[in-house]
């Protein structure tokens, strides 16, 4: 490595952001148009950054436990929005404790903006306080 790499290094600042959103997971649209809801949306236009790992609180007693918990991931790419993932975790532990939305055994850079979708296929879940949390790191 050069000593511009071991400078920024240094200087490199990861944050681990929690948060939760309360929203209509079932009946509610979000913004692609689909089912559900927005869980969160982070970065900017026209600006690079990098996600190491995203994840949504799954189970013990967030979602109803008969629930399939559908988690979309969209960002930018050739000028328009696209969805980058869709996968289905079970709310009853099956899965485990937490759907994983990025993980990355390295980092990822990602330019513009990331936003993650969140649809439950029981109507139970809408109301529900969906904790989620992302770490990203900036230099």
């Amino acid at each position: 490595m050069g000593l511009v790499s071991d400078l920024r290094l240094l200087v490199e600042r990861p944050r681990i952001v929690p948060g939760t959103t309360t929203a209509l997971w079932n009946s509610g649209v979000a913004t692609s148009g689909l089912a559900g809801a927005d869980l969160f949306a982070y970065g900017v236009a026209d600006q690079w950054w990098r996600l190491q790992e995203a994840y949504v609180k799954l189970f013990p007693g967030i979602w109803n436990v008969a629930a399939t918990i559908t988690v979309r991931s969209f960002y930018n790419i050739m000028g328009a929005e696209e969805m980058v993932g869709n996968e289905d975790w079970l709310a009853d532990g099956t899965d485990g404790n937490i759907a994983y939305i990025y993980w990355f055994w390295l980092n990822a850079e990602i330019y513009g903006p990331l936003r993650v979708e969140v649809y439950s296929d029981n109507a139970a879940d809408d109301g529900v306080i969906a904790p989620y949390e992302y770490r990203v790191k900036s230099w």
